[in-house]
C-alpha cells in the first residue's frame, strides 16, 4: 500500500508547542498544501480532527470525492501546560527547561498534564494499523502533524523515536511510504520519496 503522510502547512507559528492549541493555516499554510496535493488523487484521505489538518483535508475531499476520515488518534502530541507556548520561553524557566530536555529525550517523561512521546506513538500506531488493514490496498493520504509523522515512521520502519529528530519534517512536508504486514503480521515500509515544501 502506498501511505502518503503530509504535515499541514505552516500557520506561523513556528517555535510555538501547539500540539491541541490549533491556530489556523495561513495563505502559505493553505498553499503548501495545494502544491503537495495538486495533480494527485488518493482514493482515501484520514486526517487529524485538529482544524489546521482537517480544513485542508476537508477542502481536498470535497474537490476530489475522495471517502474522508477523521480520526483522533492522529492528532498531535499534547503539551500539556506547555501547549501554545513557545519553546524559547519554557527554556527560560529552570525547573521547565529541564524537563522539557527530559521531555525530548526519553520517551516516557510526559508534559505537564500532557502526553509523552510513547502515549503519541501508542495511539498513532493503532491508527496506522487500522489503515494497514483495509482490505483494499489503495493509496491513503494522512493529513496530520509533526508529531505524529514521527510516531508513524518510528512505527512503520523501526526508529527510535529519540533518533526522529534527524528528520527535518517542515510544515507542507509529504513523505511517501510503501508499507505493508509481513508474514508475521508486523507493519513494515520504507520511504520513496520526501517531497520539502
Amino acid at each position: 500500500m502506498r501511505l502518503d503522510l503530509l504535515r499541514h502547512g505552516t500557520t506561523g507559528r513556528d517555535g510555538h508547542l501547539d500540539g491541541r492549541t490549533d491556530p489556523p493555516l495561513t495563505e502559505a499554510g493553505w498553499e503548501q498544501f495545494r502544491r503537495q496535493t495538486q495533480s494527485r488523487i488518493w482514493p482515501r484521505v484520514v486526517s487529524s480532527p485538529l482544524g489546521r489538518a482537517r480544513a485542508a483535508a476537508e477542502a481536498y475531499a470535497q474537490q476530489t470525492g475522495c471517502a474522508l476520515q477523521i480520526d483522533q488518534d492522529w492528532s498531535e502530541l499534547h503539551f500539556g501546560r506547555w501547549d501554545g507556548r513557545k519553546r524559547s520561553d519554557i527554556v527560560n524557566e529552570p525547573e521547565q527547561a529541564a524537563l522539557l530536555d527530559a521531555f525530548y529525550t526519553d520517551p516516557v517523561v510526559s508534559a505537564p498534564d500532557g502526553e509523552s512521546w510513547a502515549d503519541l506513538q501508542s495511539r498513532v500506531s493503532r491508527a496506522t494499523d487500522r489503515i494497514l488493514a483495509t482490505p483494499e490496498p489503495a493509496p491513503v493520504l494522512v493529513v496530520t502533524h509533526g508529531g505524529a509523522i514521527r510516531a508513524a515512521l518510528a512505527h512503520l520502519l523501526g526508529w527510535p523515536l529519540h533518533q526522529l529528530w534527524s528528520l527535518r519534517i517542515h510544515p507542507g512536508t509529504r513523505i511517501a511510504l510503501e508499507s505493508g504486514r509481513g508474514a508475521d503480521g508486523a507493519p513494515w515500509a520504507e520511504i520513496i520519496e520526501i517531497i520539502q515544501p
